[in-house]
């Protein structure tokens, strides 16, 4: 196999998930590197290749990277976790068999298969969050979001495609689910990250005019300074609250002093 004809089917690969919304089952995959002739090894490195590009492999769960370093639980964390195991173990455990029988039967509209299916299915949305956990997001929180994939894939059961089994389906929504949960929690920081080294450039660019004038400034001599929209300073200094404090501009409109 040329290393350039599988990086290029990689390539294309990528580009078929984006277009189905970031998601492709075990067999299309397959389909598509079939002119590769892939054993099942070099499959589920390439599976593990999407899967780190934030592509939900349906019909596929990630196996566990031994490398990467625990994370301890949080005394809050431990609390929740001895607390939510010894509830589930009111729920005696059912065989994958049994399990897939009663999903096929949520999927033609049986309420009370969707009612233990849920029960049963909450094990595997607890060891799906504690595999994330130490990611950014909390255990609780993560077993929350886990939670809500599984309710709402039980409702889109029949969207699942051809080749893809009830079970396989639910647990690839629940990671989804929490992917997407973590990478929003991810962007958030960043988000926050951003704003607060505004800020502080913001503080900064104040000591420094209030240094050189010898008095406190005003938002239109920093819009100058700073090269900066006044609306967006303004934006600013409504996040840092009481932490920059600058000189009122109406009432120093027609000076250029003290």
């Amino acid at each position: 196999m040329e290393r350039a004809e599988f990086q290029k089917k990689l390539a294309d690969l990528s580009i078929l998930a984006k277009e189905k919304g970031n998601s492709l089952s075990t067999k299309e995959i397959q389909d598509f590197l079939a002119s590769l002739s892939l054993n099942e090894e070099q499959l589920k490195l390439v599976y593990e290749y999407l899967a780190a590009s934030h592509i939900t492999i349906k019909g596929y769960i990630p196996r566990q990277t031994e490398e990467r370093q625990s994370i301890p639980y949080t005394p809050e964390e431990l609390r929740f976790l001895q607390r939510y195991q010894k509830e589930l173990t009111a729920f005696a455990r059912l065989e994958e068999e049994a399990l897939e029988k009663l999903l096929f039967q949520t999927e033609q509209g049986d309420a009370c298969a969707k009612a233990v299916a849920t029960e049963q299915l909450l094990h595997h949305v607890l060891a799906e969050a504690k595999e994330l956990h130490g990611q950014g997001l909390a255990l609780e929180d993560l077993v929350q979001e886990g939670n809500i994939g599984l309710m709402l894939s039980l409702e889109t059961l029949n969207l699942r495609e051809d080749g893809t089994t009830p079970l396989e389906y639910v647990q690839s929504e629940i990671r989804r689910a929490l992917r997407e949960a973590l990478e929003e929690a991810v962007q958030v920081r960043q988000t926050g990250n951003q704003i607060a080294d505004k800020v502080n450039k913001l503080s900064d660019s104040i000591r420094e005019l209030t240094d050189d004038l010898e008095r406190q400034v005003t938002i239109e001599e920093l819009s100058a300074f700073l090269d900066m929209e006044v609306e967006e300073i303004e934006d600013i200094l409504k996040l840092a609250g009481e932490q920059v404090e600058m000189a009122d501009s109406d009432a120093r409109k027609g000076t250029s002093g003290i």
